[in-house]
């Protein structure tokens, strides 16, 4: 096996459906005909017949990769959403893991875990692909009701807030 592999090319009816800016930073075809894209801003899903996706980092909490049905997850930030499954031609995907893994990281200016109970609670200050700061607050699990509650919960966002420089 080669040490060194060629990097995987967008097709030229494929590339010419790419938003202006947003340059390939890695690539994988998908069995459905389209591909995968991880550019600076965004995570897009592009084919010959046009630009299907266009998902900004930010709206994106994590991804997982199952070599046996070569599918990458993706959650979203939002939870309500439904996770997305993209499901990939191969499984030579550790360029594209590695770098869709550091955009979703940039986006992530600062974070805190507690315990509320017995469900882990995150806050998080990401930022937009403009350049602006949100916060987002995501628990694991069931939360306590009750006053106490709502503080711990009001605490830990307004210190990830002041912790970045956010006004309330």
């Amino acid at each position: 096996m080669p040490i060194f592999r060629r990097a995987v090319r967008l097709p030229d009816p494929v590339a010419a459906h790419l938003p202006r800016g947003d340059r390939p930073l890695a690539v994988a075809p998908m069995t459905n005909g389209s591909w995968v894209v991880v550019a600076r801003d965004a995570l897009l899903v592009v084919g010959e017949d046009g630009l299907g996706q266009r998902t900004a980092w930010h709206e994106i909490e994590t991804g997982a990769w199952d070599g046996d049905t070569r599918t990458f997850r993706i959650t979203w930030a939002d939870r309500e959403r439904a996770e997305q499954s993209l499901v990939l031609d191969h499984d030579d995907v550790a360029v594209l893991t590695a770098a869709l893994r550091e955009r979703v990281q940039a986006s992530v200016v600062h974070h805190e875990t507690i315990e509320v109970g017995r469900t882990r609670v995150r806050a998080t200050v990401r930022r937009r692909e403009d350049g602006s700061l949100y916060s987002l607050l995501t628990a694991f699990g069931p939360l306590p009701e009750g006053e106490e509650v709502e503080r711990e919960l009001d605490d830990l966002e307004r210190r990830v807030r002041e912790a970045v420089g956010l006004a309330e």
